[in-house]
Parts: C-alpha cells; structure tokens; sequence
C-alpha cells in the first residue's frame, strides 16, 4: 500500500522526465528572414488575436519595470495592450468567472493570483502574455506559427529539467487546454493550501505557477490522439532571444526557492529525491510492520502464559 502510494505521488514526476522531449521537446523554428525586423504581417488576420497582456498590481509600474514595459509596448504599438492591474482583474473574474472568486480570495500570495489570472484572460480573450520583467526586442512573428495550424493553436516556452514556463504564452482563444488550466486551479489550490505558508515556493509553483502549467499540458497532450499535437507547440529559449530578454527578476522568490532552483537544474536529483522517498516509505513502512507483529506476538505471549486468560479462553 505504501509503495503504491509513494509511486502514485510521483507518478507525475517520472513521467515529465521520462517523457520530456516527447512532450515539450522544441519544435518550433523561426525563418532567420523575419529577425530584420520586418512586422507588416503581424497585422494580418489569423487565430492569435493581436493583444498583449500583462499584469501589475496598480497601474503605477515600479521604476525597476518601466523601460521593459515600454520596450513591450512599443514592439507591439500595433496590438491591443491590456494591463491587468489587481483591482481590474478580481473585477473581470468576478463578473466572467464568478465560481472562481472563492479560490482567487483565498490565495496566500498575490502571486498565486497573477499566475491564475494569465490563464482566465487568456482563454478568455487569446493573445500574448509577457511577463513585466520581459525585454521586447522585436515583436514575436505570430504568422509564422499560424501557418497550417487548426483552429486552436497555444506556444510556450520550454525550461529545465523539464516543461514549461508562464511567464512567456502564445493562444488562440477559447483553447481546450486553457479551458483545463482554469478547471484545475480550485483542485490544485485545495492540495497546496494548507502546506503554503511553510513552504511558498513549492505552493506558489505548484497551485498556478509553472509546475501547474506543467502538469496540466502534460494531461493534456497525453489525453491526444498522437504526439506531437497540432495544437500545442513549445519553443526553446534560443529560438526567442532575437525577440525578448529575460531579466529574471524573480520579486516573489523566497528563501526556500534557492534550495529547490538548485534542485530544477540538475535532473539527477529529481531522481535521487524520488529513490530516497521510497526508501524512506519503505523504511517506515517496515518499521510499523515490526511493532504491530511486535505487539501481537506480546499478547500472544502473555495470552500463553496466564493461565486464568487460557482457561476463559
């Protein structure tokens, strides 16, 4: 019983590495025509509705963004901007998606609630997201990855060891998979409420952050006829350097994501954890196997050797 539970509690996991390139493998590959900085097509009909969306908490941007914001705002001068500030998004979910309110309230840090939100305005509208510490160098070609593609069509950018990030996403609207992003996020808020203020980081990523993102993609792809899917496309930091610039701030970081970013980077400890996991079960597992027969073969023993508990016997 516990081997079965410890291998379902990182079933998850063994599959992301194991199955890694299969499922987020880079496969997208831009024309090295476009990175002139040529942009007439990008106003051009297609599935990606041109609008880029990104998030502060008031609409007075701290100095330590505000010429990576305007970097974004003028690659993209021919989209629609929308910023979504705190007050604007606990509106538009309150008035779209009033069964979430419960769980937006009930997060533990702000963060939470602009990871959550990305995924709700971007199902709802379709567009690109950036994040605020993202360096727009050049807008994103989008007609290149609306070429021979279906109706539905969504672009992240992969990480390591394994999936994705959210702090760079690419969708049609209306998208299945965000339409699963936003049904799991009660489900996986639930799981990590009551451990978050212990340990934020791992909550924070888990709950909406990219390990969500992650895991929910995951489901999605292996719930598809065939892999790779048609509409779902990932692309490798190299490929976008020529387009954005990650400045890494990481402002909701604590002290306990130093520890487990070390851990991100190197795959053979996820491995390691894993194994030490299910020994430890194991060890545990053995160790109350011992005292119960330890304790039975006590009553055994004192049954045998009283005589007055043998003759009631």
């Amino acid at each position: 019983m516990v081997v079965g539970l410890l291998l379902h509690t990182f079933a998850p996991l063994i599959i992301l590495l194991r199955r890694n390139e299969e499922l987020f493998g880079s496969r997208v590959a831009l024309p090295t025509s476009y990175r002139s900085g040529s942009r007439h097509q990008m106003t051009s009909s297609g599935q990606i509705p041109r609008i880029l969306h990104q998030t502060a908490a008031t609409e007075t941007i701290p100095n330590k963004w505000m010429e990576s914001q305007k970097s974004c705002k003028e690659a993209y001068s021919d989209f629609e901007y929308k910023l979504w500030t705190d007050e604007s998004a606990r509106n538009f979910i309150s008035i779209e998606y009033p069964w979430f309110v419960d769980t937006w309230d009930a997060y533990a840090f702000p963060i939470q609630r602009a990871d959550a939100l990305r995924y709700f305005v971007l199902y709802h509208y379709g567009g690109v997201y950036l994040d605020m510490d993202t360096w727009c160098n050049q807008s994103f070609p989008l007609y290149e990855i609306e070429r021979n593609t279906s109706t539905h069509y969504a672009l992240f950018k992969s990480t390591v060891p394994t999936g994705v990030t959210n702090d760079f996403m690419i969708t049609s609207a209306r998208h299945p998979l965000y339409a699963k992003a936003i049904a799991k996020l009660p489900i996986y808020h639930a799981i990590t409420r009551l451990w978050a203020r212990w340990q934020p980081y791992s909550a924070i990523m888990i709950s909406a952050g990219p390990m969500f993102l992650t895991l929910v993609i995951k489901e999605y792809l292996l719930e598809q006829p065939s892999l790779p899917s048609a509409l779902v496309g990932v692309i490798n930091a190299t490929e976008l350097a020529p387009y954005i610039t990650d400045m890494e701030s990481g402002s909701w970081h604590r002290t306990d994501a130093q520890v487990l970013m070390w851990i991100g980077k190197r795959r053979w400890t996820w491995f390691l954890m894993g194994a030490t996991g299910l020994a430890a079960g194991l060890s545990l597992f053995h160790r109350l196997l011992t005292i119960v027969f330890d304790r039975v073969l006590r009553k055994v023993d004192f049954d045998s050797s009283n005589p007055k508990v043998a003759k009631e016997s």
